[in-house]
């Protein structure tokens, strides 16, 4: 039967013209292998054949000896397990295009750069790799920073103009230990200390970086960034063995937080390089912290959202991110948005996530949305709540209307700066899901803004 697969493999390579069969990884990590791929090839990965079928924007068509998944570029989503292979899809060319720091994708050669790793072992060993924060003092990683994985980063208000950027790596928060002995950063495998940087003309003189070698595989190297350069517990040559104190996180002029990154290089990076060749770890982390890959689900009976506001209120968790089933909230996106988020607008202390028929016009991230209306969903206890939200625009004249679970709490038209709360509605859940849909002016000519979501279980 193998023989039989593999002969039909072949043939419908060859009838493609130019899809290739592609039998070695690009570069290996721990368990898991890196290939690159253009759309009709295939990949043979340990007696498996994974064929990249097609792609649209940063949603990527796989077929694994014959089943069909689809799969988003993992900037905050899980890998796939189907049987024995555990697939991820870590970065691709429509993801890129929307970046001006194109380097940082520098790994992916063709249309995308899929991960795939066998389902009975961990993707890092667990004797061999640990989760880079210590968690003795309580620490509790939130996964809704706004600077994840590739996230799209703009200025400003979203405008078309603004000059935009993939995230290099992973921010984590850590603004309850800035500049004090507290949620130690740790060596994430046996390593050695390349180099540490805290002297940069024009750097905050509390800011240090660290670059560390791999041990395992001397072209992964490990960037911290952003520690604070009092607290640096090694130096430049140094070895560090697996769960070794580094220091601990200073963040920036903002907030305090760790910048993680995995690099593959043929060559030492230097400072000014440091996240040329990012590699995409969103899932190996989650792996590393969960002890698994499992998409657990975060449900709610009571809480606030608030949306695009200053990063040390809440570390940085602006709330513009697609729905995923761990973080229990998010927007209802699709295959339509290659930034996976929704634009924001932050004036001094408020801000509001930004909303139009079309998103990020006149950039390369331009996309319409299919509806004329947004929706943002909460997992909570079946049972009926009470809930009110501010809407409104901090910079532009808003129209909208919102409705929570299909019954209309409110349509306001606003003057530029105007924030309005609705009436408090209660409303009955019956789908686990607390759903509040925001209708946008289907002509593209206002805004339509929400600050802030308020519910609570009433019975």
């Amino acid at each position: 039967m193998k023989q039989l697969i593999t002969i039909f493999i072949l043939v419908w390579i060859s009838l493609l013209g130019n899809a290739q069969l592609v039998t070695e990884p690009d570069f290996s990590w721990g368990n898991c292998s890196y290939y690159n791929a253009n759309v009709g090839d295939t990949i043979q990965f340990k007696g498996v054949y994974v064929v990249l079928l097609d792609m649209k924007n940063h949603y990527n068509k796989l077929s694994i000896n014959n089943d069909t998944i689809e799969l988003k570029v993992s900037r905050r989503s899980l890998p796939s397990s189907l049987n024995l292979l555990r697939a991820f899809v870590a970065d691709n060319r429509n993801v890129k295009k929307l970046a001006s720091n194109k380097a940082v994708h520098g790994l992916l050669k063709k249309d995308a750069l899929i991960c795939l790793s066998n389902n009975k072992n961990h993707m890092l060993a667990f004797d061999s790799f640990s989760f880079p924060v210590s968690y003795n003092d309580g620490f509790n990683w939130n996964m809704n920073e706004d600077d994840h994985m590739f996230s799209y980063q703009g200025r400003g208000c979203n405008s078309g103009n603004d000059e935009v950027k993939s995230n290099e790596g992973i921010g984590i928060a850590l603004s309850d230990a800035r500049g004090i002995e507290k949620h130690w950063l740790l060596a994430i495998e046996d390593s050695k200390v390349i180099w540490v940087e805290d002297q940069k003309n024009g750097r905050n003189s509390k800011e240090a970086c660290i670059l560390l070698q791999s041990n395992s595989n001397p072209l992964i190297f490990y960037v911290y960034d952003h520690l604070y350069a009092n607290n640096v517990q090694v130096k430049e040559g140094q070895d560090v063995r697996l769960g070794e104190l580094l220091g601990t996180a200073w963040g920036d002029e903002n907030w305090g937080y760790l910048q993680l990154a995995v690099v593959k290089s043929d060559t030492i990076p230097d400072y000014e390089n440091r996240y040329t060749n990012c590699v995409n770890f969103f899932p190996q982390l989650y792996e590393l912290y969960f002890k698994n890959t499992f998409n657990f689900t975060k449900s709610f009976t009571r809480g606030k959202v608030d949306f695009a506001q200053q990063p040390q209120r809440n570390g940085n968790r602006k709330n513009l991110l697609a729905f995923e089933e761990y973080a229990g909230m998010g927007w209802d996106l699709g295959a339509w948005n290659t930034t996976d988020k929704v634009m924001f607008c932050a004036r001094g202390e408020q801000g509001n996530a930004r909303l139009k028929k079309v998103l990020f016009g006149g950039s390369d991230a331009e996309c319409r949305n299919p509806n004329n209306y947004f929706e943002y969903e909460i997992n909570v206890r079946n049972g009926v709540y009470r809930v009110r939200a501010q809407v409104g625009d901090v910079e532009q004249d808003s129209w909208q209307k919102i409705e929570y679970e299909g019954f209309e709490a409110a349509t306001y038209e606003l003057a530029a700066g105007e924030l309005k709360w609705t009436s408090e509605k209660v409303v009955k859940v019956t789908d686990r899901k607390l759903t509040v849909r925001i209708y946008v002016d289907p002509d593209n000519r206002k805004v339509a803004g929400i600050s802030e979501i308020v519910f609570q279980q009433a019975y």
